[in-house]
């Protein structure tokens, strides 16, 4: 595992200040929702926050930092704070029993500490019934109570409980910092693995986990029509011998990557960041006879099939090959 705490704000230092600020000043917002991409960092920075509470701790005006040494580490780590509660999903579920539990237990005063702390992980994909739970808290919050909600997509989550919420968006991070960190823990390729990440740290690591890589190689040899136009076959058949398309997070993360360098060449605006791709894409393009218009409306429909089938319970072997039956048609 290569992920660590004080990696994982880098880029995030203006959400942190606005954290710390909030504290500092005694206007704490009852609940706030953590919008951004996968992986770069919000759940940490919901942590840090809630350590920061937790520990009756007055940061600086720029960071959430307590001292090492504090014990509050351990239990928020451990998840043993008796006034620290996280909601995660297992399986695509959460029980509703679970939750209610959780939101009962958040009314009583805390224990040791000042505040109350309840992280709400994938809020985004909450269902119908904890929704409205957690809109009956929210219409008349408990006393010093902080509820955090985690999600990549706030177009998920009832307008009612949006409403009710501030809002600090995390960016996703340069790829240029991500390389950074990966060379400063001895992953390599590094500038590969970056470029993949999307500016995401968890993808990063789970695609350098996770043989992403491998994948990523076999994914763009099988764009190459340098020899034979259907030159994709035999790699396809490699992906799907070794069941690398069961893992379709990365599958879907370096097409989606190579077809938008493809883009860029079919506009003009490509530069040499992506070297080690331009080549086979720019070969790719002169083999192709469709306009342009066409082009690019054949690699919106892949996205879609892409997005589609990640959260879809569909076969990923036959869609990962009817992807590339699609782009050579």
């Amino acid at each position: 595992m290569i992920y660590q705490e004080t990696f994982s704000i880098l880029g995030h230092e203006k959400a942190e200040a606005t954290l710390a600020h909030s504290i500092v000043s005694g206007k704490i917002y009852p609940t706030w929702i953590f919008l951004g991409p996968f992986g770069v960092g919000k759940s940490t920075v919901a942590h840090r926050f809630a350590k920061c509470l937790l520990s009756d701790t007055i940061p600086s005006e720029s960071s959430l930092d307590i001292s090492p040494e504090n014990p509050i580490h351990k239990l928020v780590k451990l998840r043993t704070h008796p006034d620290f509660f996280v909601l995660e999903q297992r399986e695509n579920s959460v029980s509703i029993d679970e939750t209610r539990e959780l939101l009962q237990k958040i009314h009583k005063t805390p224990s040791i500490s000042k505040w109350k702390v309840l992280i709400l992980e994938n809020a985004a994909n909450l269902n119908k019934n904890i929704y409205n739970s957690l809109l009956k808290v929210l219409e008349e919050p408990p006393k010093n109570t902080v509820i955090i909600m985690i999600c990549d997509n706030i177009g998920h989550i009832p307008k009612t409980l949006t409403s009710r919420a501030a809002k600090l968006r995390f960016g996703a991070i340069d790829t240029c910092l991500v390389e950074k960190i990966l060379k400063g823990r001895g992953v390599e390729p590094a500038k590969k693995i970056a470029a993949l990440s999307g500016g995401s740290i968890g993808a990063a690591i789970y695609i350098h986990q996770h043989n992403g890589v491998d994948v990523f190689d076999h994914l763009l040899a099988a764009f190459d029509c340098s020899t034979e136009i259907d030159n994709h076959k035999k790699h396809l058949k490699y992906l799907l011998d070794n069941k690398l398309c069961e893992n379709f997070f990365i599958i879907k993360k370096s097409i989606t990557y190579i077809l938008k360098i493809y883009v860029d060449i079919i506009n003009d605006n490509i530069d040499n960041e992506h070297s080690d791709v331009v080549g086979i894409l720019k070969n790719l393009r002169r083999r192709m006879s469709r306009s342009l218009d066409a082009e690019v409306k054949k690699i919106m429909d892949i996205i879609v099939m892409l997005n589609n089938g990640e959260h879809l319970m569909l076969d990923k072997n036959s869609l990962l090959v009817h992807v590339f039956e699609k782009f050579f048609s």
